[in-house]
């Protein structure tokens, strides 16, 4: 039985908004029109691993930049859960919250969230240890980042129009 078949199911109220939102997802519908939980991890995970890839990228850059004598105790693993656990969930976030479906619509709103994580970076002793991380955040989200987070990719959505032109 679905909710939106008679019975208790019309009733409002919060059981019934978690009843209608598990529907929705369950759905056999058109993926890209109402992604399914698995689309929905899929694409978190997608997004877990181009962080990680992109924060590990930086943090190889910032110990090759560091000048010889300086003596930083702390490693980009030392960092993650201050700039990368809460850029992974203001993404997560985002991605999932956001309706624009235009690439700088979605991006340049990220960009300017994914900073946030860094602000305590202003108190380094070196200038290096500000600007490649923040490069690094803005990397990830102005180009790393799959843009919209739900929809069909660019490359998709070019594929089927030109397929439509064939038929």
């Amino acid at each position: 039985m679905t909710v939106n078949e008679a019975g208790p199911w019309k009733k409002p109220g919060p059981g019934v908004m978690v009843l209608r939102l598990v529907d929705w997802i369950m759905s056999e519908e058109d993926p890209w029109k109402r992604p399914g939980a698995g689309v929905i991890v899929l694409r978190l995970v997608d997004l877990v691993v181009r962080y990680v890839l992109v924060f590990a990228l930086t943090w190889v850059l910032v110990e090759a930049a560091l000048p010889p004598e300086a003596e930083v105790p702390e490693t980009g693993l030392d960092f993650f859960p201050f700039i990368g656990i809460p850029s992974i969930v203001i993404s997560c976030v985002y991605g999932l919250a956001s309706k624009a479906w235009d690439s700088m619509a979605f991006r340049a709103p990220l960009a300017v969230l994914l900073l946030l994580p860094t602000w305590f970076l202003l108190f380094g002793n070196f200038v290096e240890m500000l600007l490649i991380p923040v490069v690094g955040q803005l990397l990830f989200a102005l180009c790393v980042m799959r843009a919209p987070m739900l929809g069909p990719s660019v490359l998709r959505r070019w594929a089927r129009a030109v397929l439509a032109r064939w038929q």
